[in-house]
């Protein structure tokens, strides 16, 4: 009974996976290493192109997101961590565990209302990485409250005997605690790297364009699948799989770097 369910549970993701890979592979064999390279091709024709265009632009924003989230992040669960039992640290707490449950395409389209018209960011890489930073924050402050709670429990009542001003225990527990910190981070990234909704009000839907600063236009690989997939063109829909494969690919290999690096007890230490 539980192997059937658990089988059950399964065979919508290996499903999906294999039709990815199957779909994905076809269309990398065709097409080459050029692929991950080249731009985008025009609609109807024999060409594949590539989405060497939307990889650059899906790097730039996703590195901007993690700049502004991550030192956000660890100053937020920081405070979380040894203020726990004031009203501020119980209040972040909760609405990190609401932020995490929000839909993201609401975070999408108040973040392009408020930075994209507001205050006339447009439909650039800085818009669309704040909105990914939104998102990835509640995962990385989550993941590092979790992973300083122990050094915190261990060291915190010895260092304020000793009379260590905050900031240096703050340090400490961050130190000893950095290899949960550094999962969350990673695990952050992977949510992101393969977000539409959110991008859909934030970044540009011509994907032969390449970002020549934050405040220029730029899109991403998930916006093109979104797109090309339900287009009327053979070669565009190609194109998807061959960008589904390549998207699936990163976030995979980030979970499983992870998982790796956590059961060889590499980001504990």
């Amino acid at each position: 009974m539980t192997l059937a369910a658990t089988a059950l549970v399964f065979a919508p993701f290996f499903w999906i996976l294999g039709a990815v890979a199957y779909n994905g592979a076809l269309v990398l064999a065709k097409a080459g290493l050029g692929f991950l390279l080249k731009r985008p091709p025009l609609p109807g024709t024999n060409s594949l192109g590539g989405i060497g265009t939307v990889i650059e632009g899906s790097l730039l924003i996703v590195g901007m997101a993690m700049a502004i989230a991550t030192p956000l992040s660890l100053l937020t669960a920081l405070h979380i961590t040894l203020h726990e039992d004031s009203p501020i640290a119980k209040l972040g707490r909760a609405l990190m565990d609401i932020m995490v449950e929000f839909p993201t395409i609401v975070i999408g389209i108040s973040v392009f209302l408020i930075f994209g018209l507001a205050l006339g960011l447009g439909l650039s890489a800085l818009t669309a990485s704040i909105a990914l930073a939104v998102i990835m924050i509640p995962y990385t402050t989550i993941q590092a409250v979790e992973a300083m709670k122990i050094p915190k429990e261990v060291v915190y009542e010895a260092a304020v005997a000793l009379g260590l001003r905050e900031g240096h225990v703050a340090k400490i527990i961050l130190t000893e605690g950095k290899g949960g910190v550094i999962t969350g981070v990673l695990i952050g990234m992977a949510k992101i790297f393969g977000e539409t909704a959110p991008l859909l009000f934030t970044t540009a839907t011509s994907f032969d364009i390449l970002a020549n600063s934050p405040l220029s236009p730029v899109s991403a690989v998930p916006v093109l699948i979104f797109v090309y997939a339900f287009s009327p063109y053979t070669n565009w829909q190609e194109v998807a799989w061959g960008a589904s494969l390549v998207l699936s690919l990163i976030v995979l290999g980030i979970y499983i770097a992870v998982r790796l690096s956590l059961s060889k007890g590499g980001l504990r230490e």
